[in-house]
């Protein structure tokens, strides 16, 4: 599954963030269960491995009532970056670094 990146995700999810990434896309291993984990993410045509997934948290959108899975990733590169995904709503991840 592939999913696109939301420069407004800082402000949906209340909180601010330096760098969102524009041109980016993040695809996830589905399972049985749908989108489970991040597996790579896409920047202005380069992909990146996500070697590993530093934490995992699942919270409760306060304005939708819907559920928000949040994964803190280390890229091949070294870098660190945050993967959202509001479940049941447009399928949409949100990247930021």
């Amino acid at each position: 599954m592939t999913s696109r990146s939301d420069p407004s995700a800082a402000r949906k999810a209340g909180q601010a963030s330096p760098a969102i990434a524009e041109n980016a896309r993040v695809e996830f291993y589905a399972g049985y269960r749908g989108q489970e984990t991040p597996r790579t993410v896409v920047i202005d045509g380069a992909r990146l491995a996500i070697e590993s997934v530093l934490s995992r948290k699942r919270t409760l959108d306060r304005t939708s009532g819907l559920r928000r899975d949040v994964w803190r990733c280390r890229l091949a590169d070294g870098r660190k970056v945050t993967v959202e995904l509001l479940e049941g709503g447009s399928g949409r991840a949100y990247l930021s670094f």
